[in-house]
């Protein structure tokens, strides 16, 4: 929190810092109410959250489809993203599949049948179009489902992935998309359209040290000449003014809260908790890991908020509640 709000304040964005302010502090509200959530309303009524995460999906679909398709609904200032919270939906339908599946999943068979949980989101998120959300809820679906499977199995994976690329790209991927990933390869493709931001993040990695320019002496990220700098590239405005400590610090918190996870994952005996829990873990190290080799330059530009610092509200209240979630999982497991 701290890091993040200092961002936006050395950003000279005071505005975007109360807004993320109170942001924190309605995911704090949430993180402390889920305390008292009952664990068999989460997963008896897990269908609840599938109707309620459909229905905001398709809602905002129809409220913006007139060619102006939209993946949030605007409040005032404010923006609520549906996505971000039909996660849970998905979370739990896939520790559902895992639980009651675990002694098949050896079969490569029914991995690719556990996609039926994934695929209902991906079409919704397809016709949005979230491509940087897509490719968060596939590459949780594959962290979790990797680990059940052979080496053999897992190249036939990788082989399909491809050919699911290739199809996505001539009849799913719109033009600006495809630009993205053209300029990441080649940054001389479109040097101040598609490519710019690629450009400016080697820019300021290139003249950055360990310890950085100092808090408020970022010329590039607070003079605006890095896009979405209080955004998708948070991570690289703050390495430019603090250096690669600021970055080493936010892995070990992170870190930190992948070890505890998967502490409490291999504790709790309780299949559907358990799986719950390993997918969420995967949730944050898939989210941690695109949005620092983007914030690095080491990949195509998705789209994604980094966790916890980026501004935005939809995306920070949602994990805020997932964690206060897991701790009344925890809860329940230790009382029994």
């Amino acid at each position: 929190m701290v890091i993040s709000l200092t961002a936006f304040i050395s950003l000279n964005l005071i505005n975007i810092f109360w807004k993320q302010y109170l942001f924190w502090w309605l995911g704090f509200f949430l993180f402390f109410s889920s305390y008292f959530i009952n664990y068999r309303f989460i997963f008896e009524r897990f269908y609840i959250w599938l109707i309620v995460g459909f229905s905001l999906f398709l809602l905002v679909l129809v409220l913006f489809s007139s060619g102006n398709i939209k993946s949030w609904f605007s409040i005032g200032d404010f923006r609520l993203q549906p996505s971000e919270f039909a996660k849970l939906g998905f979370f739990l339908l896939l520790a559902k599949f895992i639980s009651y599946y675990y002694n098949n999943l050896k079969n490569f068979v029914f991995v690719i049948f556990s996609f039926v949980t994934l695929l209902p989101f991906i079409i919704l998120l397809v016709l949005q179009p979230d491509f940087g959300m897509i490719m968060l809820y596939l590459l949780v679906w594959v962290f979790t489902l990797i680990t059940f499977l052979s080496k053999r199995q897992i190249i036939f994976g990788l082989l399909l992935g491809v050919l699911i690329l290739l199809i996505m790209w001539f009849f799913v991927f719109k033009d600006y998309q495809k630009a993205r990933f053209i300029s990441f390869i080649n940054y001389d493709y479109d040097p101040l359209g598609s490519g710019y931001n690629m450009r400016q993040i080697k820019l300021i990695l290139s003249i950055s040290d360990f310890f950085g320019k100092g808090v408020g002496f970022g010329n590039l990220g607070r003079n605006g000449y890095l896009p979405s700098a209080h955004t998708d590239f948070i991570l690289t405005s703050l390495i430019e003014e603090r250096g690669l400590l600021i970055f080493i610090i936010y892995s070990i918190l992170m870190f930190m809260l992948i070890n505890f996870l998967e502490k409490y994952q291999n504790y709790i005996k309780f299949p559907e908790i358990s799986n719950f829990i390993f997918i969420t873990k995967n949730y944050f190290f898939v989210k941690f890991l695109i949005t620092s080799l983007v914030n690095f330059g080491l990949f195509p530009i998705v789209g994604l908020p980094v966790a916890f610092l980026s501004y935005g509200g939809s995306h920070l209240i949602f994990d805020l509640w997932l964690l206060g979630i897991i701790v009344s999982l925890i809860k329940y497991n230790i009382n029994l």
